[in-house]
């Protein structure tokens, strides 16, 4: 019998894109632009979701 893994606590660009209903370059030109953290992990870059609500709070607009 297999243990239940709940959601993962690290993703790449393309899941992160997906997750933001944005393209994987997008998450990508953010990284290189130092605007949205990451963890290296070997070769690869990945983001938390926590990350991604953070960097959405902080550039959220509102209409006036």
């Amino acid at each position: 019998m297999s243990a239940q893994i709940g959601p993962k606590l690290l993703l790449n660009a393309a899941e992160a894109g997906d997750v933001m209903g944005v393209d994987e370059s997008t998450i990508r030109r953010l990284w290189r632009d130092d605007q949205l953290p990451f963890v290296r992990i070997g070769k690869g870059r990945k983001v938390t979701r926590q990350w991604l609500e953070d960097y959405i709070t902080a550039h959220m607009e509102v209409a006036s």
